[in-house]
């Protein structure tokens, strides 16, 4: 890796302007909760970016007085530092246009906030993540990430560490780990353009609250085994540590790609896909797990241009069982393509014991015709058995196409290669055993929003589901007779309690 020549820095970034004045406005308080927000921290751990990583120029952002950088995509805008005990006030400010409305999201964790000022005041605490949306902007809103004070910091002189550091710019490129150099550490305030690939390798750890950027110019690429681009790929890497950074990958193919890395924690990691140019249809899933057993990913925050939390047994040549995976107040937001949280399709291999637990869809998109995306769904599209599924507190904020789907289907994806490199022909499986505990559909675009259980004949079927406190725009959904079921077929043993 090498440090970028700041003096040559593109011309373009030497043009952004500063946020860092305090912009004004005439509009009168109006409290969009009128309840006081709590008493504030100081606690702050702030984020020294180099001078040559681009600022907004729609956003400017007050952390506990204090404006902190905002940085700028093609889409959402980001801003992040790290926070002690408490809660820290954030004030939210449009360079040139007077704040008039405001959602944060999720809505349904019901933060405190109101406009003051011509300002956005906002409570936030360590591990929120949230959506700033404001004057309706679902386009180009502002993210905030509130990580904790990192107090886990490895030496610098350490060689079995890549070690990047605060208010620097890298060049990094293909970052391989190896057994004597697994650990990558992204010291709050570091800005790298690279990938990250680990294979074969106990005790991965890549943390800190850094940046990393991955475009069409330095994606990871690991052919012989998989063959989707990447920004993180970790292959039979077990006993991982994955914590607290974020992370934009704008460009197609996996954002990042965990394929039995048994006994991982996926902690408080925010990836952000874009498209590869303004313009340009470009699908990126934010996370693939691929086979694996007892993988804990826990205040995560994923965005991107096709499925979020995907969850696969078998493709390409990558294949595993699935067996322990939880999700834990987990948030995603996908676009155009996918789903936000998917089993599917390519699950040759069986998948049990899967829990989603307080999970968040704040926007679970379509690109105008109906292809089974949905806020939270279970495709089996190959000949394993999908079993032991659970939903506990799951809330789906903005559905533009179905907001639940479950079915055994037939599809045009790659399913995987036979052991002697075969592709291997569809045949279909099952999906068994479903509970939903207390599961929201807040909204629904018009003409959208229906709910799918499909089996694919009399034998391999879905069956076993029970829906326990089931809440569809406000009211509760007690039978397959309500209207909201698009399709009911090949399913057996449905219960609403």
């Amino acid at each position: 890796m090498r440090l970028i020549n700041l003096a040559a820095f593109t011309a373009a970034l030497l043009s952004v302007a500063c946020t860092s004045c305090d912009k004004k406005s005439s509009q009168e308080e109006t409290p969009e909760n009128p309840a006081d927000l709590e008493e504030y921290t100081t606690d702050v751990e702030y984020y020294n970016f180099s001078p040559y990583v681009p600022e907004s120029t729609v956003y400017a952002v007050k952390a506990a007085g204090e404006y902190i950088k905002v940085l700028p995509t093609a889409e959402p805008h980001i801003a992040w530092l790290g926070v002690g005990d408490g809660k820290v006030k954030f004030e939210i400010s449009l360079q040139g246009e007077k704040v008039e409305s405001v959602v944060v999201r999720p809505v349904a964790k019901n933060y405190s906030y109101r406009i003051e000022n011509g300002r956005v005041v906002l409570g936030l605490e360590k591990y929120d993540r949230v959506s700033v949306e404001i004057n309706g902007n679902i386009d180009s809103p502002l993210f905030i990430f509130v990580n904790p004070i990192d107090e886990a910091r490895p030496s610098k002189e350490d060689p079995s560490v890549k070690y990047f550091e605060s208010g620097q710019i890298y060049e990094a490129g293909d970052i391989v780990l190896t057994e004597d150099c697994k650990e990558v550490y992204l010291e709050p305030g570091t800005y790298v353009k690279g990938n990250i690939l680990g294979v074969d390798i106990d005790g991965v750890k890549i943390h800190g609250g850094g940046f990393l950027e991955t475009d069409e110019a330095n994606i990871g690429r690991y052919a012989a085994e998989f063959y989707q681009p990447f920004s993180i790929a970790l292959n039979r890497c077990r006993n991982s540590v994955i914590e607290d950074y974020t992370h934009l990958f704008a460009a197609g193919g996996w954002c990042s790609l965990f394929t039995n890395c048994d006994n991982t924690d996926i902690t408080n990691v925010h990836t952000i896909g874009i498209e590869s140019s303004p313009g340009v249809k470009t699908n990126n899933d934010s996370m693939d797990i691929i086979g694996g057993k007892n993988i804990h990913v826990t205040h995560a925050f994923l965005r991107g241009h096709d499925d979020c939390y995907c969850l696969k047994s078998q493709k390409f040549k990558l294949k595993g069982a699935v067996d322990g995976i939880y999700y834990e107040d987990c948030i995603g937001w996908n676009l155009e393509a996918g789903n936000t949280f998917e089993i599917g399709y390519e699950t040759n291999l069986d998948i049990t014991n899967v829990h989603y637990k307080n999970v968040y869809s704040i926007h679970s998109g379509t690109s105008g015709t109906d292809m089974r995306r949905a806020a939270f769904s279970i495709h089996n599209g190959a000949a394993g058995t999908i079993s032991n599924i659970s939903y506990e507190n799951a809330y789906a904020e903005d559905v533009m196409e179905f907001g639940i789907y479950l079915a055994c289907l037939s599809h045009s994806y790659n399913i995987g290669y036979d052991d002697d490199g075969n592709a291997i022909e569809y045949s279909p499986g099952k999906i068994r055993n479903v509970t939903y505990d207390n599961l929201n559909i807040m909204a629904v675009r018009d003409g959208k929003g229906y709910c799918v259980i499909d089996g694919y004949d009399e034998t391999h079927n879905v069956s076993d589901v029970t829906f326990s406190g089931f809440t569809y725009l406000g009211r509760t959904v007690s039978s397959l007779d309500d209207s909201i079921w698009k399709i009911k077929e090949y399913c057996s043993d449905i219960q609403f309690d």
